[in-house]
């Protein structure tokens, strides 16, 4: 063959195999394209009737069926190609949809919590108020009534607790769902919380005639006790509740390096398809409206799913209808060595009288002052009260020979002074750290908290001053959370005026007998 033949086809097959990517997205295109630029130079060589001819159009021919051939897989695979990245476009663009549709339901659902916890924190101080009024005059009637309205204010005094324990409740989940309750993780001795629920809740199983049993174990785990000793009880009080023959067990396992603290009953148990809404607020189950189930508002279960969550301990829940059911609360085996805990004091049960004692009472409400103060001056108090801190008080604390101790809510009204500033002014007139109890609606933290703030910018200010202010955290204030009991009131007011508890077989005064003490209000 003529070398310009051979370059000439040559040039043929390059232009045919380079068009080979341009048309190969077009099928039609391609199989028009190829015949004519590979058949007409086959044709030609085969009409030259010579035998290299024939083997040359034998190879052409081989060549257009691999250029048709891979031309075909070629356009298949750009269609492919074209059509996933479309597809994946099209994804991705449904995709970035549905991200934005649900991060606008999360920022909805978190706008609504926000909303709720900001509801609940603000009604807190509003719906603690009344309740708090209300227990001191149940108290006060309880002191006085006789006869055949004593059931009557009996009943009532069981309706304010249960009120106020469903409040607690309530504000409780608010706080656990805003972060605000965070836990403080120690050592905590498994024996010694098993004997202080043992105590507490054998008498009540004993009541319906069961048997409260309790399996110790002499270990230790690391979390809160308080936040704990709340979960465990709630699931006891649930388990004797809805038990009406058998027992209760309390017993702590261990299982593959955690400790399984577990709460038994012989029980109705749960139904399966109820499981999985026994964790929710007001939801009590079948069981929970039988003849046992009364006296619970459905959020016991609730408030113990949130701390377990706040604690990092998983909770269990294993049941068969009909014959009972587990809860487990799985925590991590302590690594420190066991530090025995300090045996608790015994409970205050009976008031103490507060004769000749004079306490600063300062309270917005002009209800809770009202019945605030006529309870202290039943315990022989003498009252100096007030529903801010003005100039009048300032007046008439100066005349005074001496002040005790002060109680007070840390929200004053429309007053710019609060509670816990007020309480330093007073300590500044007296010249003397006086005892302070804080009676109020506002998180512990946020006093003591606001408590050491002011006592550091007095200092800056005045270090002469500080014999009058606070010498040390002894002198910081005792806060009592709304609505407290009078037990617990008697006893945190006595303790900080330092009026011991009477010996063993020392006669004790009642309050009933005590004189009464003396009122100043002050406007």
């Amino acid at each position: 063959m003529p070398s310009h033949q051979l370059v000439l086809v040559a040039v043929i097959l390059g232009v045919a195999f380079g068009s080979l990517t341009l048309y190969a997205t077009h099928r039609p295109a391609l199989f028009f394209f190829l015949p004519l630029a590979l058949l007409p130079l086959v044709g030609r060589m085969i009409s030259e009737q010579d035998p290299a001819y024939y083997t040359a159009s034998v190879v052409m021919l081989a060549v257009f069926g691999f250029a048709s051939f891979f031309g075909r897989n070629f356009g298949e695979a750009m269609f492919e190609s074209v059509k996933n990245n479309y597809e994946n476009e099209v994804l991705v663009g449904q995709l970035m949809t549905e991200k934005r549709v649900a991060d606008d339901a999360r920022r909805d659902a978190e706008t609504a919590t926000r909303s709720k916890t900001q509801f609940f924190a603000a009604a807190s101080h509003d719906l603690r108020q009344p309740l708090q009024a209300i227990g001191i005059y149940v108290s006060l009637l309880k002191k006085r009534v006789q006869g055949p309205a004593e059931p009557l204010v009996n009943n009532l005094s069981s309706a304010v607790e249960s009120l106020s324990k469903l409040v607690e409740e309530l504000l409780e989940i608010s706080r656990l769902d805003s972060g605000a309750i965070q836990p403080r993780i120690q050592q905590v001795l498994l024996d010694d919380m098993f004997k202080a629920l043992e105590q507490e809740f054998t008498p009540m199983a004993a009541n319906k005639g069961l048997e409260l049993r309790v399996r110790r174990c002499g270990a230790a785990i690391d979390s809160d006790p308080l936040l704990l000793l709340r979960v465990l009880r709630n699931l006891l009080a649930n388990a004797i509740k809805y038990t009406s023959r058998g027992g209760v067990l309390l017993a702590a396992r261990p299982r593959g390096g955690v400790m399984s603290i577990e709460v038994w009953d012989t029980g109705a148990g749960i139904k399966q398809q109820e499981l999985d809404r026994v964790f929710e607020e007001f939801y009590r189950g079948e069981s929970g409206k039988g003849e046992g189930g009364g006296g619970g508002f459905g959020l016991g279960l609730s408030i113990v799913k949130r701390i377990c969550g706040v604690l990092g301990h998983p909770l269990i829940v294993t049941t068969r209808p009909g014959s009972g059911t587990v809860f487990r609360v799985e925590a991590q085996l302590s690594s420190q060595p066991t530090r025995r805990a300090r045996a608790p004091e015994p409970t205050e049960t009976v008031l103490r009288a507060l004769t000749g004692s004079t306490v600063v009472v300062l309270e917005d409400n002009e209800e809770i002052l009202n019945s605030m103060t006529r309870l202290l001056r039943s315990w022989g108090a003498d009252i100096i009260s007030s529903t801010s801190f003005n100039a009048s008080l300032v007046k008439k604390l100066s005349l005074r020979p001496r002040v005790d101790l002060i109680l007070a809510d840390q929200n004053l009204g429309n007053s710019t002074i609060s509670g816990v500033e007020a309480a330093f002014r007073i300590r500044e007139l007296v010249g003397f750290p006086v005892p302070v109890v804080m009676l109020t609606a506002v998180q512990q933290l946020e006093v003591l908290a606001e408590f050491q703030r002011e006592m550091r910018e007095r200092l800056t200010k005045n270090p002469d001053q500080a014999a009058a202010i606070a010498r040390s955290r002894v002198e910081e204030p005792v806060v009592l959370q709304k609505p407290t009991t009078t037990v617990v009131l008697n006893k945190t007011i006595a303790d900080a005026l330092g009026i011991a508890q009477p010996e063993s077989g020392r006669q004790r005064v009642p309050t009933e007998q005590v004189m009464e003490g003396s009122e100043e209000r002050v406007r």
